[in-house]
């Protein structure tokens, strides 16, 4: 299993274990569902500000807050979800490097959302 596998799958695990509500269980698993999409359609900036602009709850927070993880696993970019919506901040990201931050998110996504549909969607079916 991949770094990124085994990341995504320790998130999902924290997540599961430390988020009882229902309701923010089934946010979690229907935003990290359209999330590769949303990315696809409006960047990885344009994903992480809608995402922090709609999803205020736990849902939220922890799928922002596991993307920043697995940036950092893979490229080294620490707080990158910060970097991005912070307009204060004057740190200019490359080109080159926000491609390839946005692919390893691609990639993060992919693993989340197996990983979600495993250990949080199981539940509505029971």
């Amino acid at each position: 299993m991949t770094k990124i596998a085994k990341l995504a799958a320790e998130c999902v695990k924290d997540f599961e274990k430390n988020v009882q509500d229902s309701s923010e269980r089934k946010k979690y698993v229907s935003r990290i569902k359209g999330l590769g999409s949303l990315i696809v359609q409006n960047g990885l900036a344009g994903a992480i500000v809608f995402i922090k602009a709609k999803e205020k709850g736990q849902a939220g927070k922890a799928i922002l807050d596991h993307l920043n993880k697995i940036i950092e696993e893979k490229t080294g970019e620490k707080d990158f979800v910060e970097k991005i919506t912070n307009p204060d901040n004057t740190e200019e990201i490359m080109q080159s490097k926000y491609l390839q931050i946005q692919m390893t998110a691609l990639e993060g996504v992919k693993w989340l959302r197996r990983y979600a549909d495993i250990l949080l969607s199981e539940e509505e079916t029971q």
